[in-house]
């Protein structure tokens, strides 16, 4: 009887490591099998446009400040469409190690030239402003759907130097859903 019931036991132990490895076999199977594919689509929030400016010469030592009334090309320098409240605007200032070497004062004072209707910004304030030590200052939040525009206000301020030298400031605008 005492071996009767080990047989039994013993396929009852068989059953349970069968039953254990069908159910992770099943389980591998679905797994494999019922993967979910996740899509989304990007919208756009805002349509920007930038300008160029040439700002003109400079001599060394000498601190200028360009407002657009005289580049008017600083006025609506950057102007974008936004299609939602609540767009984080970004200016970043890029080549800084280069500036600072032909600069001892690279600043733009970003003004709001237009704003969005029901806005809680006032045209003429600035939104932010962009130095040699903040090239990338806090995010200008535009609150409210609409046609938006900034002017740029440079003033800088340039080393010697040994020979002319031509310079290029690259400012970076980027939106982004708040």
């Amino acid at each position: 009887m005492n071996y009767l019931k080990i047989i039994k036991k013993k396929y009852k132990i068989a059953a349970l490591l069968l039953c254990f490895m069908s159910i992770a076999a099943v389980s591998a199977y679905v797994y494999e099998t019922g993967q979910v594919q996740v899509t989304q689509t990007i919208t756009n929030i805002a349509t920007l446009t930038v300008s160029n400016s040439a700002l003109g010469d400079i001599e060394e030592g000498q601190t200028i400040t360009y407002t657009k009334a005289d580049t008017t090309t600083l006025g609506n320098i950057v102007s974008l469409t936004t299609t939602k409240d609540g767009v984080y605007l970004n200016f970043t200032l890029s080549d800084t190690s280069v500036l600072t070497t032909y600069y001892s004062t690279y600043q733009i004072v970003v003004k709001f030239a237009a704003i969005g209707t029901g806005s809680t910004h006032v045209i003429g304030d600035v939104a932010c402003t962009v130095t040699l030590g903040a090239p990338n200052p806090a995010s200008v939040t535009l609150d409210k759907v609409g046609t938006w525009s900034f002017d740029f206000e440079v003033t800088t301020t340039a080393k010697s130097v040994s020979a002319d030298q031509p310079t290029i400031a690259t400012v970076t605008v980027t939106a982004q859903n708040a």
